[in-house]
């Protein structure tokens, strides 16, 4: 709760200091353009090729999980299907292997999912620093003086939108 109150008000001050950001750039008659970073980064062909790197990394482990999934199927089908010609020490004995691979699989699977979520955010933010770095080559081009973020404006011109000329600038 509290950090969405942060959020709120960090998201409000930036509204506003871009709102006399704007202001202070128009008055100095600065050429001021914008792009959709997150239409941009949707359509890289880079980050198909990320998502195929990462799937290639984590594979293994994925497998792995799988396999762990199989194994405690098998052994609680056993245990439904077996219970009681196991007897009472077979079927606890089969419980604690079920336990032991859920406990297992608990930990390789929140292991997996921080390392992917790092992973994928090393990753975007490869494509992001590729992103700033074509805004800035298109920018100079055009003669823009400055280029914000679409989500940061309330309204501008569609002619002052550089989103298609950084898009085809990074294919």
């Amino acid at each position: 709760m509290i950090l969405k109150k942060l959020v709120k008000a960090a998201a409000l001050g930036a509204v506003l200091v871009s709102g006399s950001f704007f202001a202070n750039a128009a008055e100095a008659g600065t050429k001021v353009g914008y792009v959709n970073m997150s239409q941009i980064v949707q359509q890289m062909p880079q980050r198909e090729a990320v998502s195929e790197k990462l799937r290639t990394e984590f594979k293994d482990r994925i497998d792995e999980l799988r396999s762990l999934e199989s194994k405690i199927k098998d052994k609680v089908e056993t245990i439904n299907r077996d219970g009681e010609l196991l007897g009472a020490k077979g079927k606890t004995k089969l419980e604690r292997e079920i336990a032991s691979l859920q406990s297992d699989y608990k930990l390789k699977a929140q292991a997996l999912d921080e390392d992917n979520r790092r992973r994928q955010g090393e990753e975007r933010q490869k494509l992001i620093m590729q992103v700033q770095q074509t805004v800035e080559k298109v920018a100079n081009e055009e003669g823009y003086d400055m280029v914000v973020d679409a989500a940061t404006l309330l309204w501008a011109k569609p002619e002052d939108n550089l989103s298609e000329k950084v898009i085809k600038a990074i294919k």
